[in-house]
């Protein structure tokens, strides 16, 4: 394999590993943090850090009230919604399943773009796949129901499915207005996040209170700079490197990062049902996607 091939794999391993460690993160800091406040603590303390990487790599594209517009909704869509209902459903399902449920991401997309992208005609081919990338989703989210109704799991899982389901509505969003540079976009959008969250988080949470000690602080750094940050600053540069068709793959290897991490570090164990669902999801995701993945803006 030439040298490039072996550098773009690594990029795109890189970032779905990155892309893999936040349910885990997730799940363990939101032992310490109300949901709402953690999803205001991963906006805010990422704003300072993707403003400073996109002054020194980011390219100018700003196209006044325009973009002023894309950045308000699309804080809203890819970062608030996901950050916190990710936070409130990783509470009672494993991490591992978090991103399974996660990576179903591009079958809402193709769903959503057929319902309200003009030029995304829908054919009966897309038809089938998004039936099929659905039956997946069934079958991961199934068994968090099956004697369990709306229980705790249940709950869980509604809540982690709102966040691939936000953030496929973003995806339709940026279709539908003109580019912006993408690591300028994203750090608006984190500060849409941070206002957006603070406020209501305030209003729910109360002020918390939370014991300083090194665990604590490991865990809040890694989610922001490995889990937050990373993620959007190593897809940016896959993106450049690979392309956005390719980049997408990022998506189907991620959950397998999260299940390893889930096993290793928290124990869990998921059932055959949710792998096969994975399985129906990317094969329903994978060949020629709607237009909205060619300008992606990834937080997770």
């Amino acid at each position: 394999m030439p040298r490039s091939d072996w550098r773009d794999t690594g990029l795109l391993v890189l970032t779905a590993a990155a892309f893999g460690a936040a349910p885990l993160l997730i799940a363990l800091a939101v032992q310490y943090f109300p949901p709402l406040t953690l999803g205001a603590l991963r906006a805010a303390l990422g704003l300072p850090l993707l403003l400073i990487v996109a002054g020194l790599i980011g390219k100018p594209g700003w196209n006044g009230m325009e973009a002023v517009v894309t950045a308000l909704v699309g804080g809203l869509l890819v970062i608030a919604v996901p950050f916190v209902t990710l936070a409130v459903g990783l509470q009672y399902i494993p991490s591992g399943m978090g991103g399974l449920l996660y990576a179903t991401m591009p079958i809402f997309t193709l769903a959503l773009a057929a319902l309200f992208l003009r030029d995304e005609p829908v054919t009966l081919e897309q038809s089938l796949r998004i039936a099929l990338g659905l039956g997946g989703v069934a079958l991961i989210a199934g068994p968090s129901f099956v004697g369990n109704s709306l229980g705790q799991a249940g709950v869980g899982t509604l809540f982690t499915l709102l966040a691939p389901l936000s953030y496929a509505a973003g995806n339709v969003w940026f279709r539908r207005r003109k580019p912006v540079s993408p690591l300028l976009l994203n750090a608006a959008m984190f500060g849409v996040g941070a206002v957006a969250t603070w406020p209501v988080a305030l209003l729910v949470d109360g002020r918390v209170t939370v014991e300083p000690s090194g665990t604590v602080i490991g865990i809040l750094i890694a989610l922001i700079v490995l889990a937050t940050v990373a993620p959007a600053i190593l897809n940016y540069m896959l993106v450049r490197q690979v392309g956005a068709n390719r980049a997408s793959l990022v998506m189907f290897v991620m959950p397998g990062f999260s299940v390893l991490l889930g096993m290793v570090f928290l124990n869990e164990r998921l059932p055959f049902l949710a792998f096969a669902g994975l399985a129906l999801v990317i094969l329903a995701a994978r060949g020629p996607m709607p237009r909205v993945a060619r300008r992606r803006v990834v937080a997770s």
